[in-house]
């Protein structure tokens, strides 16, 4: 893969954002800094990084967000307010295996995507009651 101002960026948002981000959410970001570049670049763009292996993808609310593809992980996201946290699929990997053994469902050790309510969301509700 080529280095590319738009790569690099791509690379940079995302590695400061510290989380996963929409084409659209890129774009914003990227053209900010770099205002020639269209939604369709950046769209070829994570395409193609995606296919490399540098970014990964995951659909979430009819969106796909991508992140850094740094170390197998899984996704934890807040139905309420939409924080998503990267966890290790090694802190999975006993459940993962416990359910394929009791299911005979064959599972991705890593990328599955798991929703609930984040330790904010969980305290917030609990204070309005």
């Amino acid at each position: 893969m080529r280095r590319t101002v738009p790569r690099l960026l791509i690379l940079d948002i995302l590695g400061q954002a510290a989380t996963h981000l929409s084409v659209l959410s890129l774009h914003k970001l990227v053209s900010s800094l770099y205002e020639t570049v269209n939604v369709s670049t950046i769209y070829r763009n994570v395409t193609v990084m995606t296919q490399h292996g540098v970014l990964h993808s995951i659909d979430y609310a009819g969106e796909t967000l991508f992140g850094i593809a740094v170390v197998p992980h899984h996704h934890l996201i807040c139905r309420r307010c939409g924080t998503l946290v990267e966890l290790p699929a090694d802190h999975l990997s006993e459940a993962v295996a416990r359910v394929m053994a009791s299911s005979g469902f064959e599972m991705s050790s890593d990328g599955q995507v798991l929703s609930g309510r984040c330790h904010r969301c969980r305290h917030a509700i609990r204070d309005l009651s």
